[in-house]
């Protein structure tokens, strides 16, 4: 009976760190990924890790996030909810106002924070 609990929480431990670091298991599922805290994407669910791990991905329509972040928040909030931005120039990170348009958005980040977003206008 031991060795049944034991391998239980082997498992069990094995999940929660491959959907806190991947989402492939359970997290294809959009429920399963919002309830671990993740954002579905096709084929994979994006955690709140995903800055530390580089990769939070490109969103088509990153403004739709925007009522999430506010001055103040961490930088890997920002990337996880907006995404890798599409060009970085000093404190100043751009991303797409969303597919149709090719105008942009700005955030400024400075010491690691939030501290402006500047509205889509075009490139």
């Amino acid at each position: 009976m031991r060795r049944l609990v034991i391998f239980g929480a082997a498992i069990a431990a094995v999940l929660i760190i491959e959907e806190a670091t991947k989402g492939w298991m359970l997290g294809r599922r959009p429920a399963a990924c919002q309830t671990i805290g993740g954002k579905p994407a096709i084929g994979r669910c994006v955690t709140p890790l995903c800055y530390w791990q580089g990769d939070c991905g490109q969103w088509a329509n990153p403004t739709q996030w925007l009522d999430r972040i506010k001055p103040g928040d961490p930088i890997s909030k920002v990337f996880f909810w907006l995404g890798d931005p599409l060009k970085r120039d000093g404190e100043s990170f751009s991303w797409s106002c969303g597919k149709p348009h090719s105008d942009s958005f700005r955030v400024i980040i400075r010491d690691e924070r939030l501290v402006a977003v500047e509205a889509c206008k075009p490139d």
